[in-house]
């Protein structure tokens, strides 16, 4: 039986044992809370780029550098997949969908233009930009001849809907304007046509024939949604079918551009979680051990008076119950402003140029793209389990501790103190 004046008792006039017990509860869930909900935070960072194009992959092959910068060529990072190879990586087992887009340069003698060739209905990839139309309309997989700007590029250049510009030497009447800072600068472009218009441009440039050769299906840019536990393993079977050349973008890939401090940081969240709460376990059984044995005549004296180890053991532990529960819940409140913290913090993910190729001779063309990545802390299951295992285990371990001491000491004990 509990005796709840006694519990209160202990812990009022035990001031020092008490901050003690509760502190150290509560700085062990806190950093608990933090480790876990960073970790977590950081991966959905890493997978953000990717992410805000509907994808979880992209692949590209690498070739030659164009010979001549005149008409429509390919930038070096991008050469053709061919539509054969487009369907063996589609088949591929893990796989969900893939989407393609063509993207090229144009150089004429009125200036230079990154173009992207879309189906305007596709899943992933530059067609998500349906949703950041700011002026006009999407395109339209049945347009003929229209165009989509970007709304920075278009406003230098003094174009909107309506306007006409040229691409290939082809006539294209731009039917809306969109932003295209809601994706992440992979495959963006300063205009954008139907998929089906940009393979009738390159595969007739006499830019691209010279380096490559280019079928009426082939693209060179794609857009995969696969399993997200299987992703490197995918990746993997894809390099093995386009070749050494072959560029795979996954999240993992964005770990390792932040350098090794972000992903020491998620790769040993688990280790230091284990090693937090182990010296939590050694500390909370020793201070439950100490405290019983200043306790030894108190507890004679219980056991004199007719206090089975089982009433002991009772009253102990809801003494470090309520050490728990009270420092769980400190924990708790110091865990949540530290992660809120936290949550206004934002890390700038390097987009590699590969992805969003420029000439490299034009100004601009060599800064390094970010995608700036607000960390977002999201409870999960690891999360709830941790607030309710840890505590958990700690009042076991302060338990287990006290009883090894009072299940030894006999009621004559208490003479020895008196």
């Amino acid at each position: 039986m509990i005796n709840g004046q006694y519990l209160i008792s202990e812990l009022k006039n035990r001031r020092r044992r008490t901050a003690v017990n509760i502190g150290l509860v509560a700085l062990v869930t806190c950093v608990l809370i933090c480790i876990t909900l960073l970790a977590g935070a950081l991966n959905r960072a890493f997978q953000a780029p990717l992410k805000d194009i509907g994808a979880n992959m992209t692949v590209q092959l690498a070739g030659d550098v164009p010979e001549q910068m005149a008409g429509p060529v390919l930038p070096c990072s991008v050469a053709p997949i061919s539509a054969e190879l487009s369907k063996t990586i589609s088949s591929l087992p893990a796989i969900q969908s893939i989407s393609q887009a063509l993207l090229f340069w144009d150089f004429s003698d009125e200036g230079f233009q990154i173009v992207v060739g879309i189906q305007p209905d596709d899943r992933a990839g530059p067609a998500l930009l349906r949703g950041s139309v700011t002026t006009g309309r999407m395109l339209t997989r049945d347009d003929s001849s229209k165009a989509l700007a970007e709304v920075v590029w278009a406003k230098k250049a003094g174009l909107g809907p309506g306007d006409q510009v040229k691409v290939g030497g082809r006539i294209f009447t731009i039917v809306g304007l969109v932003d295209t800072s809601t994706l992440s600068s992979i495959g963006t472009a300063n205009l954008y046509i139907t998929l089906s218009e940009a393979r009738d441009i390159v595969a007739t440039a006499p830019g691209v024939a010279k380096i490559h050769s280019f079928g009426p299906q082939d693209s060179n840019l794609l857009f995969i949604q696969a399993d997200r536990d299987k992703t490197e393993d995918v990746a993997g079977k894809i390099k093995q079918i386009l070749g050494e050349k072959t560029t795979v973008s996954t999240p993992n890939s964005f770990k390792q551009l932040l350098g090794s401090l972000f992903t020491l940081t998620q790769r040993f969240s688990g280790m230091i979680s284990g090693l937090v709460f182990l010296l939590a376990l050694l500390l909370i059984m020793r201070n439950a051990a100490a405290a019983v044995r200043e306790r030894v005549k108190e507890i004679g004296t219980m056991k004199a008076i007719g206090w089975t180890g089982r009433d002991i053991r009772s009253q102990l532990l809801a003494e470090n119950s309520l050490y728990i529960v009270l420092g769980t819940l400190l924990g708790l409140v110091l865990g949540g402003l530290a992660a809120w913290g936290l949550s206004f913090i934002s890390i700038a993910i390097p987009i590699p140029w590969d992805m969003a190729p420029t000439p490299h001779f034009l100004p601009g063309g060599e800064e390094q793209l970010f995608h700036e990545v607000r960390l977002v802390m999201e409870p999960g299951l690891r999360f709830l389990l941790l607030v309710t295992v840890v505590p958990l285990f700690l009042g076991l371990a302060a338990v287990w501790s006290a009883s090894r001491f009072i299940t030894r000491l006999q009621t004559s004990e208490v003479l020895r103190y008196e």
